[in-house]
């Protein structure tokens, strides 16, 4: 319900928003660096630079006993839509699961990638049905994992060594959890991927120009919004995830013109060269590789490559030009 909100503030303060203007605004002990909402008991669980993990209770108006942590800090705070199970990724580099009924930790799981030295947790999701977990580390990996099980079905790299900013199951269709088409959407400050759950392989991925902080998709929908070191909101629409919103049904028609009006190939920093030039570089080995585009009478090479060739080719062409000048 979007007429009412919590805002985590950097100052150590909660605001609570109507429709129009802030209602209330409350101070927190230590710097909070998540926050969730658990319905069933009126909390809201704040998350932050201590090992305890605050409980503003909105219905009592005062604060809870807090949750006591093993940890240092607590990153990310999630709650499972299905069983109300609360899951708080730690600056120690675990995850912590607790029963809300009884306000008693219930078991840790400490995520292992490899020789990657210590690393914390940075996201964290549930799945909707309640036992699938996707886990988010500092060191850029994502660990799908069971809850009946310590060890994941599925380990993948983000590439990019950067803390995982978001994470979130993207599920094939409306109240449907298949195996087969469940997806996952990773982000770190670079780029995002959707990815296939079981497989790992990578449906696509998104990368904006401006460093990204938080990710939305439209629930049932194909949008996704972006929010980034820029002043505008980024907004991306995917078909094949969904629908788009029905308030936003004209970007049904705008894709069905772009997929009508097929754009050519732009190649950006490459260079065009003749077989003649690729002698010259010695490149002609490449001929039929991926790295060599073939285009009417010459080749596409990336940039990078020719400039590194020329100048392993001839290495006193700076000379010689400064020669003639």
């Amino acid at each position: 319900d979007w007429t009412k909100s919590v805002h985590l503030q950097n100052d150590r303060s909660l605001e609570f928003h109507n429709e129009g203007q802030m209602h209330f605004r409350i101070r927190v002990p230590r710097f909070g660096r998540d926050l969730a909402y658990h319905s069933p008991s009126c909390d809201v669980l704040v998350g932050g630079a201590s090992s305890e993990v605050y409980r503003l209770n909105i219905d009592q108006g005062r604060f809870m006993a807090p949750l006591q942590t093993q940890a240092k800090g607590v990153n990310v705070v999630k709650v499972n839509p299905a069983h109300q199970l609360f899951g708080l990724g730690t600056e120690n580099g675990t995850v912590e699961f607790w029963d809300p009924r009884a306000r008693t930790r219930i078991g840790v799981l400490e995520p292992q990638v490899g020789d990657t030295g210590r690393m914390e947790i940075s996201a964290l999701d549930f799945r909707g049905d309640g036992l699938s977990t996707a886990v988010g580390t500092s060191s850029g990996h994502v660990l799908l994992y069971d809850l009946r099980q310590a060890q994941p079905w599925q380990v993948k790299d983000q590439q990019f060594g950067l803390p995982i900013k978001s994470l979130q199951w993207v599920e094939p269709a409306v109240g449907a959890y298949s195996d087969d088409g469940a997806k996952v959407m990773s982000a770190d400050s670079r780029i995002i991927k959707l990815w296939n759950a079981n497989t790992g392989k990578l449906f696509t991925s998104i990368e904006p120009t401006n460093d990204i902080n938080d990710v939305c998709r439209m629930p049932d929908s194909g949008l996704i919004f972006v929010a980034g070191e820029c002043a505008e909101i980024q907004a991306y629409f995917v078909p094949q995830l969904g629908p788009a919103p029905q308030w936003a049904h004209f970007l049904e028609n705008l894709t069905e013109e772009m997929e009508q009006k097929p754009q050519q190939t732009i190649y950006d920093d490459y260079k065009f060269v003749v077989r003649r030039e690729l002698e010259t570089l010695g490149l002609t080995h490449l001929i039929g590789s991926p790295v060599l585009k073939p285009y009417m009478h010459g080749f596409f090479v990336d940039l990078r490559l020719y400039e590194r060739a020329k100048a392993i080719a001839n290495p006193f062409a700076y000379d010689e030009y400064r020669v003639r000048q």
